[in-house]
């Protein structure tokens, strides 16, 4: 269960969207990296509760924290961060919607675009051959749209809260349960495992990306050590 889970936030960690810094075409990019997220952690939670032998429609009977076998509060509404006790973080870009950090820079927002873009005028080719395609592809007027860390959090704890309630269910099992909130506290305010700002900087790792390596070595490594961070955390 908790590879799933281990799977799913590599890949929301690592999906990112290049758009032209037009807001209509950035409001456009961020609804559907929303789009894309939401569904991936709709497979998620699929594919947890196949591993239980539960159906979708059979959760609310169940007493699953589920409406018809997904979760009913939207992933991107700051009320729900703040339900599981998720507190809301800086680095939102002005504009961008709850959920969807814009990634200006190599290091979040720290260099604003003209001063990299004098500091690469000064340098010359070698400087922007240093700097390479993505960089230059924002200074151009393009921006990447990553999922903020703070929904990271909250895939997390969303996805072990599932999983906690369903291995305490046992398969399809006939007893009310009690949900318990995850204990992760981790996962609500600490530093996000090192896995994952890794991921971050290889969008080749997530199936969300066109053209993803899904196979590599480090790939599956990674998703082992943030199965241990997981594991601990439970």
């Amino acid at each position: 269960g908790n590879r799933l889970i281990a799977e799913l936030l590599v890949d929301v960690a690592a999906c990112r969207r290049s758009v032209t810094a037009q807001p209509e075409l950035e409001r456009g990019a961020i609804r559907e990296l929303h789009n894309v997220v939401r569904a991936r952690e709709q497979a998620c939670v699929e594919a947890l509760l196949r591993l239980y032998g539960f159906r979708p429609q059979d959760a609310a009977a169940a007493d699953l924290p589920l409406l018809n076998g997904r979760w009913g509060d939207d992933l991107f509404n700051p009320e729900t961060l703040k339900q599981l006790g998720v507190k809301v973080g800086g680095g939102m870009a002005a504009g961008a919607a709850a959920g969807a950090g814009i990634d200006l820079m190599v290091g979040g927002i720290t260099l604003g675009a003209a001063a990299l873009l004098g500091a690469i005028a000064g340098g010359g080719a070698q400087t922007a051959r240093h700097y390479g395609n993505r960089l230059l592809g924002k200074l151009k007027g393009q921006r990447e749209l990553t999922v903020d860390d703070s929904v990271l959090r909250l895939l997390a704890l969303r996805q072990q809260l599932l999983l906690t309630t369903l291995a305490a269910r046992g398969h399809a099992a006939q007893q009310t349960i009690e949900l318990a909130m995850p204990q992760a506290q981790g996962w609500r305010d600490g530093k996000l495992p090192e896995a994952l700002q890794r991921a971050r900087a290889r969008p080749e790792w997530s199936s969300l990306n066109p053209g993803a390596h899904l196979e590599q070595r480090e790939r599956q490594a990674l998703i082992s050590e943030l199965l241990t961070s997981l594991q601990q955390e439970h």
